[in-house]
């Protein structure tokens, strides 16, 4: 009885073990995958909009089911000139995007 009761132990940390590491994979791909979606957003805003020497990005962020991913945030520390915008990793572009700025 003892001996299955250890094997039953052991099991449960392994399972236990297996879906940390795979709660933290996610997580990671996640992160990765968010600060690609801020350096094209950056690159975005400073190429296609006038005056903009500063992006600030917020924490929060969405990735949609497609694999989309919205990032928002402000330009020039000035919190009126907001933006947000979907990135889309497939095509490596920002698809749809509002921006509080003028174009160049």
């Amino acid at each position: 009885m003892r001996k299955y009761i250890i094997i039953l132990i052991v099991i449960i940390i392994a399972v236990g073990g297996f879906f940390v590491k795979h709660q933290y994979d996610k997580h990671k791909n996640e992160e990765k995958l968010v600060n690609e979606a801020q350096d094209h957003m950056k690159n975005y805003l400073k190429k296609d909009y006038k005056n903009v020497q500063e992006v600030h990005f917020s924490k929060d962020y969405n990735i949609d089911p497609t694999g989309g991913v919205e990032v928002s945030g402000y330009i020039n520390n000035n919190k009126e000139k907001e933006f947000s915008g979907i990135y889309d990793p497939t095509n490596k572009e920002i698809g749809i995007s509002v921006v509080n700025a003028e174009e160049r």
